[in-house]
């Protein structure tokens, strides 16, 4: 008798999912966390730069972001120079051995509605070795599926791993007509923007955009952060025809601006929000995108005490100040 037991909850155990825990952020980081990028951006001779997350999508080197991550708001344009930093086989803790993976990125086109961007790599050959991340539909997730967060967090390390849970879901985010988000209380910081919220298929569910940590009363906010739906994302990328490889979505009509309300503390990552006056897409020609200067800087790590070490002859002068500041802190 026990043993019949014994074999009845076996087979209805394994017959239903729900029984089992099959989440499991150590084997989906190892599955997905190579797709994860650094994405920094900056204008030559500028000593600020901008630093966020992105994921590939395409085996021809297509990286999805958030628009915030490649543009300068105080100029509202973006950085004229794009670099992606891709994840090396083994971190080692050492901010430059990790950022050993560095390629020129050319902006394709954004969206500051959506606060949505895609790069390419400037990369010979292709990226036929690597598995890109691939959408999921954002409509089957559900409030209380868990969920991880692959990025690069301010005064954190590269490619950190976090865990959480979708919280809830929003429509109509900031008042923005078709821009839907979850909130999750999975950790993430300055330098997520624009990383994956992935489920536990290994899938995109959200793209990492906004935080809040304060209320309207000046009270701080713990655990609330947001993600731009999965399907936001494939909406997009399909009206402007660069269609991810996996996955095939709807188009929807371009999203308007209601009125604003207040944000109550609510910010995106890394940056202040982008502002939201012109609603137009933005894509620029690969000729374009061909006439803007080269940096001339190698890239900074991610730590600011770090920024701009390893720098190129042509700028030495002016990252020997620097370093001179720097150890005048110390």
């Amino acid at each position: 008798m026990k043993i019949f037991i014994l074999l009845i909850t076996l087979v209805f155990g394994l017959a239903n999912p729900v029984w089992a825990d099959d989440f499991d952020p150590r084997k989906i980081y190892q599955e997905t966390s190579p797709a994860v990028v650094l994405v920094t951006g900056a204008n030559p001779g500028s000593r600020f730069r901008s630093i966020g997350t992105g994921s590939i999508i395409r085996k021809d080197g297509l990286v999805i972001t958030n628009a915030h991550v490649i543009l300068n708001l105080e100029h509202n344009k973006p950085y004229r120079n794009l670099w992606v930093y891709l994840k090396p086989k083994r971190l080692t803790g050492d901010f430059k051995k990790d950022t050993a993976l560095r390629y020129r990125a050319d902006l394709i086109a954004y969206s500051k509605a959506r606060d949505l961007a895609i790069l390419k790599i400037s990369k010979a050959g292709s990226f036929q070795d690597m598995s890109p991340l691939s959408f999921a539909d954002s409509d089957h997730t559900r409030i209380g599926e868990k969920v991880v967060a692959i990025g690069h967090p301010e005064q954190g390390g590269f490619w950190s791993l976090t865990t959480g849970t979708i919280s809830t879901q929003i429509q109509n985010f900031q008042n923005i007509r078709g821009k839907h988000v979850f909130q999750t209380e999975t950790s993430i910081n300055k330098g997520n923007s624009g990383g994956p919220l992935i489920d536990r298929t290994g899938q995109i569910v959200g793209i990492n955009s906004n935080l809040a940590r304060k209320g309207k009363d000046g009270t701080a906010i713990t655990d609330i952060n947001f993600a731009i739906k999965s399907n936001v994302a494939t909406d997009w990328l399909s009206s402007i025809g660069y269609l991810p490889e996996t996955r095939i979505a709807k188009v929807v009509d371009d999203p308007t601006v209601l009125p604003k309300p207040e944000d109550a503390g609510i910010v995106p990552i890394p940056n202040d929000k982008p502002k939201q006056e012109k609603l137009e897409d933005q894509i620029l020609s690969k000729e374009k995108i061909l006439q803007e200067p080269r940096i001339l800087t190698k890239p900074r790590p991610h730590q600011h005490k770090n920024l701009f070490q390893g720098v190129e002859q042509e700028m030495e002068d002016m990252m020997a100040e620097m370093k001179t500041g720097i150890r005048s802190r110390k």
